[in-house]
């Protein structure tokens, strides 16, 4: 079976992962001290780099020695679950200076194995180190927030993305071409909303579609209407064209596309045309940076139509969540709104 290259590029060592500076800065200097915690909480967002870090940290403190315990706490998560770590928590390891535990999804413990761990937080063996992380941490309990270094992941920044994207890109394939991919690079990141797994899974989903990766084929690849759909029917609305409304939703329907997922991309569409419009910046759109030019010609008409679409849409996308049919909802729906 092939490596994913979100394993093939899973750092290895702090220096390798991306952004996080606070975090890592306070765990080199308790690497380098030695004043290692007996128990760490780090929280975030998904392919924030929480259970990367906690593997390298759990590494470096045993200086590549020995093997920590890692626990799916999510399909693991009752009392006798924990009490088996516990027992193993009290026993010297043979092959490192620490026994590691590195517990994932830790949210999802029950309340009694929350109990159990309450107990073991609250009188740690001297040898044991607990690694924590959840997507989730409103969900652990006080009593154990109170007892943890706790750590608060970011979600990466959009070029922190792209960087790591075009790293990857210049590895599996030839460097040379990719100033012509930077576009389709730049879309990936976005789509991922800074969690890098996500990024890297689109990315890889793409190349498995096509080596050349440009907009066309990322788009082809993640089966997402192309945003030239999205700006057409936009354009047939505002200018009360029916005829034009319904012939676009029909070419949705007969591609085959979702179309309570068409509904839900062109709610996104328009969401970010009233972002540019109120910052007119790209910086926390989704929008492919290479429609800028696009929206810079927009008249404040068209953008005027675009703000009193957008609570239609929205409630088009809420309405049509149970429907049998959506496409006749959504039809009637545009179809109201030219003849308005």
């Amino acid at each position: 079976m092939a490596q994913s290259l979100a394993t093939k590029y899973r750092p290895k060592t702090l220096d390798d992962v991306t952004e996080q500076d606070a975090v890592k800065t306070i765990l080199r200097q308790q690497l380098d001290s030695g004043e290692i915690q007996h128990a760490y909480l780090f929280c975030g967002g998904a392919g924030t780099g929480k259970t990367t870090i906690g593997r390298i940290l759990a590494n470096e403190i045993n200086k590549g020695k020995g093997n920590p315990m890692e626990l799916d706490a999510a399909s693991n998560n009752s009392v006798d679950d924990i009490r088996s770590i516990i027992q193993q928590a009290k026993t010297q390891s043979l092959d490192s200076e620490y026994r590691v535990f590195l517990l994932d999804e830790v949210h999802a413990l029950s309340n009694n194995a929350w109990q159990a761990m309450l107990k073991i937080l609250e009188e740690p063996p001297k040898k044991a180190v607990f690694i924590l992380c959840t997507t989730n941490p409103e969900k652990i309990p006080k009593t154990i927030l109170s007892r943890v270094q706790r750590f608060d992941f970011k979600r990466i920044s959009q070029q922190g993305v792209v960087d790591r994207l075009l790293y990857i890109c210049a590895e599996e394939l030839d460097g040379s071409v990719l100033d012509a991919r930077l576009d389709a690079v730049q879309y990936l990141a976005k789509l991922s909303e800074g969690g890098m797994r996500d990024a890297i899974t689109l990315l890889e989903k793409c190349l498995a579609y096509s080596k050349e990766l440009t907009m066309e084929n990322v788009i082809k690849a993640l089966g997402v209407v192309d945003y030239d759909v999205f700006f057409n029917l936009t354009n047939a609305v505002c200018k009360k064209d029916s005829e034009e409304v319904l012939k676009i939703i029909e070419s949705v329907h007969a591609d085959g596309k979702d179309v309570k997922q068409f509904v839900k991309g062109y709610m996104s569409f328009l969401l970010d045309i009233n972002k540019y419009d109120i910052m007119r910046s790209f910086t926390y759109l989704q929008l492919p940076n290479t429609y800028e030019g696009a929206l810079q010609l927009g008249s404040k008409e068209w953008f005027d139509c675009c703000r009193e679409l957008l609570p239609v849409i929205v409630r088009l996308n809420s309405d049509i969540k149970w429907e049998t049919q959506p496409k006749v909802a959504v039809e009637a729906k545009l179809l109201g709104v030219c003849y308005a």
